[in-house]
């Protein structure tokens, strides 16, 4: 009797080339995010198995000179990310201000023309209340201050 190991032999690569491709993916990944790249976290970020990485010749050699490579200290590096945050807060704000004093010039304009307006107004003399009660007080009649109940 011939055993058919066909379908078990392409599952198999079909397997390795999935887990191949997610391993490259991964390191791809991790190169882009600046991430340490070693054995345990490539096979974290790849859901494959170290063993599997060590096994894997190319996958091998990638890792092996990744890691090798000495990456600059973290510390200059937070530095520029830090300066540069601080960079693009100031340019933000140096913009709202130039908004905010273009605003402001606007309304003083606006605020000068209706001086203007009103100061050209002819002033009536004849008000609505004129000669009305509550205008004139006569002094039997005037609000008491604190100091009288005192």
């Amino acid at each position: 009797m011939l055993k058919n190991t066909n379908g078990l032999q392409q599952s198999a690569q079909h397997r390795s080339q999935a887990a191949m491709e997610k391993a490259q993916s991964a390191i791809r990944h991790m190169q882009a995010e600046e991430v340490p790249i070693n054995f345990r976290t490539v096979a974290a970020r790849a859901g494959v198995s170290t063993a599997w990485l060590y096994k894997t010749r190319t996958l091998r050699d990638r890792i092996m000179r990744l890691r090798s490579v000495p990456k600059t200290p973290v510390e200059n590096e937070s530095k520029d990310r830090r300066s540069l945050s601080q960079d693009r807060v100031i340019a933000t704000l140096r913009l709202r201000i130039k908004q905010l004093e273009a605003k402001n010039d606007e309304l003083n304009e606006r605020l000068e023309l209706a001086y203007g307006e009103l100061a050209v107004r002819p002033s009536n003399t004849n008000s609505a209340r004129r000669g009305h009660i509550h205008d004139v007080q006569s002094p039997n009649k005037r609000k008491k201050s604190l100091d009288d109940y005192r």
